[in-house]
């Protein structure tokens, strides 16, 4: 790969694959993707299996995400959706650490959970992946 990104669109870029590649896999199914290339063409488009919309996200959708969910990961969940509110927490206080350090690798990451089985990395792209496609956490 010859394209030069930011430490913040490394990231979102490393998410997009994440994502792609099995941490979306219980709501949505990826129908394509581009991942190399310059980071504003980079992107991926699906489908919602749950309530069948068409997405399509790209790097500045995901950093937006991610910069939602780190100011006002609050707002980020859906009340009536039963989602875990402190996992929401856990992933906003997560991604400020990586961008405070400038982290461009999901596996740059080493905070485990105990309660979750699934990797973090996996937890990380699902929940900022919802957030970029339906504006909150709903699955």
């Amino acid at each position: 790969m010859t394209d030069t990104y930011t430490p913040e669109q490394a990231f979102a870029r490393d998410l997009l694959i994440t994502a792609v590649n099995g941490g979306i896999n219980r709501w949505a199914r990826v129908h394509g993707y581009l991942i190399d290339g310059p980071a504003e063409q980079v992107r991926a488009e699906g489908i919602d299996t749950m309530d069948r919309s068409v997405w399509s996200i790209t790097l500045a959708d995901l950093t937006a995400a991610i910069d939602k969910l780190i100011t006002d990961p609050a707002q980020c969940a859906d009340p009536g959706s039963g989602i875990d509110t402190e996992l929401i927490g856990s992933v906003s206080e997560i991604l400020a650490d990586a961008r405070e350090r400038r982290i461009e690798s999901l596996s740059a990451i080493r905070i485990i959970p105990a309660r979750h089985t699934d990797p973090i990395g996996q937890i990380v792209a699902d929940v900022v992946f919802q957030v970029a496609v339906a504006d909150e956490v709903i699955y």
